[in-house]
Order: C-alpha cells, then sequence, then structure tokens
C-alpha cells in the first residue's frame, strides 16, 4: 500500500503491516487516540497552540512549523509573501553576481543544504548560462573565523578587479544577512566586517537583503539598520524553530537566489 501525492513523492508502507509487525487490531485499539492527535495538529497548524507548551520563559508560545506548507492569507506563508520572494529572485538574476549568505544554525545549514540539493558543489564554477543568469553562492557567518572571512572577501577582489581590466562592469555582491535577534555575534560581525570591505573595494557595488524579526516596535539592530539604508527586508517568524526555517523566508530567500521554483 501506498500514499502518492499529486507531486508524485509516495510514501510506501506496505512493510509496517504483517505478522511482527502493525496489524489492524493495533490501529483499532489507538483510534481515539490518533483521532485526537490529528484533530490537535489541526488546531496547530491553524493557530499555533498547543495545550500547555510553554517557551524558554515559561510564557504562552505558538507552534507554527507545520503550517509553513500551507500557502494561505494570514499564515506564515502567503500569496504575498511568495510574490515578494519570487521578485527577488527576478532581481538577483538580472542584477546579481554573488550572493553571500550570512547566518548560523539553522540559518546556515538549513540554506546549506537547499544549496546543495539544488545546485551542487560545482555550482560556483558554472558559467552564466549554465546557472541561468543566477548567482555564484558563497556562505559565512556561522563562526568568527577571520580567515575565512578575509580569504571571501579577497577572492571578491580579485573577482572584481579581473573585470575591471576586462572592461567589465562592476562587481555586484548582495550580502543576505540573517538574525532573528538581529545582533547574533558571528553573524553580525562578519556581516559588518564584509560590508565595509566591500563598500570601500575598488569595483564592487553592494546590496543587503536584511531577515530579521519583524516587530518595528522594538526593532532588533538589524532591523533598525534596514529601515535607514532602506535595504530589503523579509522576517524570521515566531513560533518557527531554528531547524524548520528553512521553510520560511529565511530559507526561501536563498531558494530563490538559486532558482527555485
Amino acid at each position: 500500500m501506498s500514499l502518492v501525492l499529486k507531486s508524485g513523492f509516495t510514501f510506501d508502507y506496505d512493510d509496517l503491516y504483517g505478522e511482527g509487525k502493525v496489524t489492524d487490531a493495533d490501529l483499532a485499539s489507538y483510534a481515539d487516540a490518533l483521532k485526537k492527535a490529528h484533530a490537535a495538529m489541526k488546531v496547530m497548524r491553524e493557530t499555533g497552540f498547543i495545550r500547555g507548551h510553554l517557551s524558554k520563559d515559561g510564557e504562552p508560545e505558538k507552534v507554527l512549523f507545520s503550517q509553513t506548507p500551507y500557502i494561505k492569507e494570514g499564515n506564515i506563508n502567503s500569496p504575498a509573501s511568495i510574490a515578494r520572494l519570487k521578485e527577488l529572485g527576478k532581481h538577483v538574476q538580472e542584477n546579481t553576481d554573488v550572493v553571500i549568505s550570512l547566518g548560523i544554525g539553522g540559518s546556515f545549514l538549513g540554506n546549506k543544504v537547499l544549496f546543495d540539493v539544488h545546485c551542487g558543489e560545482l555550482w560556483n564554477s558554472l558559467s552564466n548560462e549554465q546557472r541561468d543568469n543566477y548567482p555564484r553562492i558563497y556562505f559565512s557567518g556561522n563562526n568568527i573565523d577571520p580567515r575565512r572571512t578575509g580569504d571571501i572577501i579577497n577572492h571578491m577582489k580579485d573577482v572584481a578587479q579581473i573585470k575591471k581590466t576586462h572592461g567589465g562592469q562592476p562587481l555586484r555582491i548582495m550580502l543576505l544577512v540573517i538574525s532573528k535577534s538581529g545582533g547574533t555575534l558571528d553573524t553580525m560581525s562578519n556581516f559588518m566586517v564584509m560590508y565595509d570591505a566591500f563598500m570601500k573595494a575598488d569595483n564592487i557595488e553592494v546590496e543587503v537583503v536584511a531577515v530579521t524579526d519583524p516587530n518595528e516596535e522594538k526593532p532588533t539592530l538589524l532591523k533598525k539598520l534596514a529601515m535607514d539604508m532602506g535595504w530589503k527586508q523579509f522576517a524570521v517568524p515566531d513560533g518557527v524553530g531554528g531547524r524548520f526555517t528553512v521553510f520560511t523566508e529565511v530559507g526561501l530567500t536563498l531558494a530563490a537566489c538559486i532558482g527555485f521554483d
């Protein structure tokens, strides 16, 4: 037996049933509990409420990770938010040579998985035509490593000078900086060093996209910078833990930059 989704994804559960495995009697004995669990999951998906769940501060906290696959008005991913992501993808395809994604934890690992799955390890060696004009991608901000940060900066400067020598346009770099608190030490220190270096560098144009807590009443440091500097902004939502944020604008911004539909 199997469950087949419209996308072609197949969940085959033949091997769950049989002697020494799950039986019809087992399912019947859990029927009431399964119905209650299903109802609770539906409530969690629609409202974020889980009975008895509290944040680390002891306050009630929504849990919204199961909502992320559902593109719906009022949800974390809405038709409007997906439209903005598509605009970002089109923008980088037409106006950006390099995207440097800066994040730590899920903001780094989730995006790196998207890159590895979609692009492969030789993406940055492909021609513009082979990449369909999507930018080359680099990662930083997941630790305070001055050598790696310096290597990326120096490499970008070298590429910019090669372009200049051959009469090309400036190297167009987008810094995609991701921090819910807006002050994550590893991420923000790398970002500030890179931003300063690229702004001072010859033949480099810098654009910043900030992904942070969207609260404007109590803006994070990154949010304040984005508002003051007029940078594009996307949200790190409440109610979604780091390992699941790849399915929010934390990961979908990077996905847009490499041509995800």
